[in-house]
């Protein structure tokens, strides 16, 4: 079965139909393109374009008279750090993200798959990391959209060039005077 679009959320609904499950890792949701086996054994490709990008914790992907499909995200092992303050936060949110790990964000509490260095560093500067297994389920996006230059309305064509001028040689001035004539 080929699934291209998430139907609904079951976490918003009441629903008395079987569940077959499909349990997938955290890093799973975000592919737009994969082969998957419920628990029941029932084979899915998902191929998600467009605006549904990732799955989500309970996304319903097919649905008969008996029997629904639902999306389940696996716990893993995962970094917990408390939000102490805005500036503790900024400064662990930056290292994390310079080491281009994903982040997580539930309640006042940052996520982080366990990886031993982080921990390391996170315990060594203080911020008293706690381990422990949990469902990684919603993720702090800070990407830009690549199309995000394009919706972009403005232009540098007519923002004037300002040189300043040297005074051991008159190369500046000129070069400033033949920008600003053309």
């Amino acid at each position: 079965m080929i699934i291209t679009e998430i139907t609904r959320n079951i976490n918003r609904e009441q629903n008395n139909k079987r569940h077959d499950l499909l349990s997938i890792e955290w890093y799973e949701s975000t592919k737009r393109i994969q082969r998957l086996r419920t628990t029941e054994g029932m084979d899915i490709a998902v191929k998600l374009l467009g605006n549904t990008s990732c799955l989500q914790d309970g996304d319903i992907l097919y649905e008969d008279e008996e029997k629904i499909v639902v999306v389940t995200i696996r716990a893993c092992e995962v970094i917990k750090v408390m939000a102490i303050d805005f500036l503790q936060i900024a400064f662990v949110s930056s290292e994390i993200g310079n080491k281009h790990l994903p982040l997580f964000v539930e309640a006042n509490e940052l996520l982080m798959p366990y990886e031993r260095s982080m921990y390391e560093w996170l315990t060594k500067n203080g911020f008293d990391p706690v381990c422990c297994m949990q469902q990684l389920l919603n993720p702090l996006h800070a990407n830009v959209d690549p199309k995000h230059h394009q919706k972009l309305k403005f232009s540098t064509k007519n923002i004037p060039l300002f040189i300043q001028e040297q005074e051991d040689t008159g190369i500046a001035s000129t070069v400033a005077s033949t920008i600003m004539n053309k």
